[in-house]
C-alpha cells in the first residue's frame, strides 16, 4: 500500500509560510513549528512583514487583507511575477473573514478531504500534461 505522501505525489512541492498573525508568532517559533510538518517537500518561509500573503488575498479578492490559514494548489513549473500567480484551487479557515469565499471554507475532516482532493487533482492535471506531451514528440513514456 502507498504512504501518504506517495500517494500525494513525491514530486509535488510544499511551501509553508509562518507569519505573525498570532501573539506569541516569531521566527524561532516558526522555526520550532517546523517539526510538525517533518515532510521532505516542505520548504518553510517565515514572512515577518506578510508580504507574500497580503500579494495572495490581494489577488483573491481580499485588498489590504491578510491570507492566513489558506491552502493553495498551483500548477507544476508556475513561479511568481509582479504578483502571484492565480492558485489552480484553494480552500481557507477563515470563518470570520468577509472576503475570502465562503464556498471554500473547510474545517477538520472536510479540510482533510478537500486538501487530499486537490492534491490528488493536481497530480491528474500534471500526469495528463506529461502525457499529452510524449503524445506530441512522438515519445513513449518508456523512453
Amino acid at each position: 500500500m502507498a504512504s501518504r505522501a506517495e500517494a500525494m505525489g513525491k514530486d509535488m512541492v510544499v511551501s509553508i509560510v509562518w507569519i505573525p498573525m498570532l501573539p506569541g508568532d516569531s521566527e524561532s517559533a516558526a522555526q520550532v513549528a517546523t517539526a510538525l510538518i517533518p515532510d521532505a517537500r516542505a520548504q518553510h518561509f517565515f514572512d515577518a512583514d506578510c508580504r507574500a500573503v497580503r500579494a495572495l488575498a490581494s489577488r483573491l479578492g481580499g485588498e489590504d487583507r491578510i491570507a492566513w490559514d489558506m491552502y493553495l494548489f498551483f500548477s507544476p513549473g508556475v513561479t511568481w511575477g509582479d504578483e502571484p500567480p492565480l492558485p489552480m484551487d484553494w480552500v481557507h479557515q477563515l470563518d470570520d473573514e468577509d472576503w475570502a469565499d465562503p464556498a471554500r471554507y473547510r474545517c477538520g475532516n472536510d479540510l482533510v478531504a478537500a486538501l487530499v482532493a486537490s492534491a490528488d487533482l493536481n497530480i491528474r492535471r500534471d500526469r495528463a500534461r506529461t502525457l499529452a506531451l510524449y503524445e506530441h514528440t512522438g515519445l513513449s513514456s518508456e523512453d
